[in-house]
């Protein structure tokens, strides 16, 4: 690296980094407010991207929540050329990545027949229902063979959603490793 190359971002040495080198189908970054859970979920957003094909969602529990993120993503995309038009990004080579939420039961809906290599769900504890997170999940899935679709989601211990979250990702205490997991249905891993 020469001394005219600017680092934009550089993960922290510790979550930071470890959950941006994760490989399961799921992946649960969770921790109080302020740890940086969202700038990893942005910089996660960028594996693929170069793809022609590339599709992601991000999710939140109301479309309002999006506001803040929204307006960090358009700062954190500009210098990798992505183009906010309302609340989609355009990419330089044909991706898009898309925003939306699951307010209510039926939001899953709106996804329903979609395809997702990438979804990045923002504060997951807020979504009180498991149910329409697995509506949601199906989703997420890939017709591409280089594009492996994944799940990203950040939480904070509280919320409606806290218990269901807790089981699913089997959270015990407050956790200083990887905690790693095998769907019983599905045998995907998280």
């Amino acid at each position: 690296m020469d001394n005219q190359t600017k680092i934009a971002w550089r993960p922290n040495t510790g979550p930071q980094t470890e959950v941006l080198k994760r490989t399961e189908f799921e992946i649960g970054f969770g921790g109080s407010r302020g740890g940086g859970k969202t700038d990893a979920g942005l910089a996660w957003l960028l594996y693929d991207s170069d793809h022609p094909k590339f599709k992601a969602l991000v999710v939140r529990k109301n479309q309002v929540d999006l506001s803040d993120w929204l307006e960090r993503a358009t700062e954190f995309y500009k210098k990798k050329g992505w183009k906010r038009v309302g609340n989609t990004f355009k990419l330089p080579k044909g991706g898009i990545v898309k925003t939306g939420h699951l307010k209510d039961d039926n939001a899953f809906e709106k996804y329903q027949g979609h395809e997702y290599q990438r979804m990045l769900l923002e504060e997951l504890t807020q979504i009180g229902s498991e149910n329409n997170y697995l509506k949601l999940l199906a989703s997420c899935r890939s017709t591409v063979p280089e594009l492996k679709p994944q799940v990203f989601s950040t939480f904070n211990p509280d919320g409606p959603g806290f218990f269901w979250v807790r089981k699913r990702f089997n959270i015990q205490g407050l956790p200083n490793k990887p905690i790693v997991t095998t769907d019983p249905m599905t045998k995907l891993s998280r």
